[in-house]
């Protein structure tokens, strides 16, 4: 009799031996699967404009770009710096600081390394791909160039994808198209059809012809859809894009005349020639000066403003006339 208790005493107590080993496995897994669900996932990968996989933080809270401020502003990131021209020659990107101060890291060729660095950035975005092996020892970069997309609305969709801000970036678009209708409709109600404009920016030893897509010819041309002379256009076709050959004598200038001239002015020290004096939009005070600090920039966010002040200024120039 003994030994059939023994052996039921043996089977109990191996089976509470398995049941404790059984319960203390289930709590092992349920405890790692419990700390892989409560695990926060803090980066992504995105592709760049040159097509580079890179691991970025999904919510960047400190991002230097040196160069497209304008876009990353679009889609509501406040860089903590960026490069001395797109600052102080980014006026109307002001209103977009929310209240903080971007640090000016200087030139775009020649950013301070040590400033940059001392920032303690956790995104780089840059318009160049020499630019990233020095960038990407301070933190993770990304190249963002505007040379690879083929409209505005391209560019911020691809910017609001890397930054996370999708959301803002097609809100951002949505009003960008409906203010850029606006200002082409107020212009098309005032300016006749058939009447031309010319847009120069005025050196001491020439003139600078600016075409669409360029600072200030983008608003006038692209988002107004005002004409350029037929001079200018050939003059712009024959160049193939090379800026050099877009500069045109102060002799020579009244063969590039349209029915009004916009002149951006960026504060160079030149002396006018008879030439320019006896122009015809001249002697009939049909030429409108814009300031250079607002239409140096060609990103989104300028060129909708530029366009939105181009409309006023020629509107109301027009109807003086």
């Amino acid at each position: 009799m003994n030994k059939y208790i023994k052996k039921a005493v043996l089977v109990m107590l191996v089976m509470s031996l398995l049941l404790i080993m059984a319960a203390c496995g289930s709590k092992t897994e349920g405890t790692k699967d419990d700390k892989e669900s409560t695990t926060t996932v803090t980066t992504r990968i995105v592709t760049d404009s040159v097509g580079r996989e890179v691991e970025v933080p999904i919510d960047p809270q400190r991002v230097i770009v040196d160069w497209d401020l304008g876009h990353v502003l679009a889609v509501g990131i406040v860089p903590v710096a960026s490069t001395t021209k797109v600052i102080d020659y980014g006026e109307f990107l002001k209103d977009y600081y929310q209240g903080q101060d971007i640090v000016d890291l200087g030139n775009e060729d020649t950013v301070s390394l040590e400033t940059a660095t001392s920032l303690k950035p956790d995104l780089i975005i840059t318009f160049a791909e020499e630019n990233i092996k020095q960038y990407e020892k301070i933190a993770p970069t990304i190249v963002f160039s505007t040379d690879s997309y083929d409209s505005v609305e391209a560019e911020i969709l691809a910017i609001g994808e890397m930054l996370n801000h999708q959301e803002e970036a097609k809100k951002f678009m949505a009003d960008y198209t409906a203010r850029a209708k606006v200002a082409e409709e107020k212009i098309k109600a005032v300016i006749p059809e058939g009447i031309t404009f010319s847009l120069f920016t005025l050196t001491d030893k020439e003139i600078v012809v600016i075409p669409s897509g360029n600072s200030g010819g983008e608003a006038m041309y692209d988002l107004l859809k005002l004409t350029a002379p037929t001079s200018i256009q050939k003059l712009i076709e024959d160049s193939k894009g090379d800026w050099q050959k877009q500069r045109i004598s102060w002799e020579t200038v009244g063969d590039y005349e349209g029915d009004y001239v916009g002149v951006l002015d960026y504060g160079q020290k030149y002396e006018t020639t008879s030439t320019w004096d006896n122009l015809e939009v001249v002697k009939n005070n049909k030429v409108i000066t814009f300031d250079g600090k607002y239409f140096f920039s060609a990103d989104p966010i300028s060129v909708i403003h530029q366009a939105e002040h181009m409309a006023e200024q020629i509107i109301e120039l027009v109807q003086k006339q």
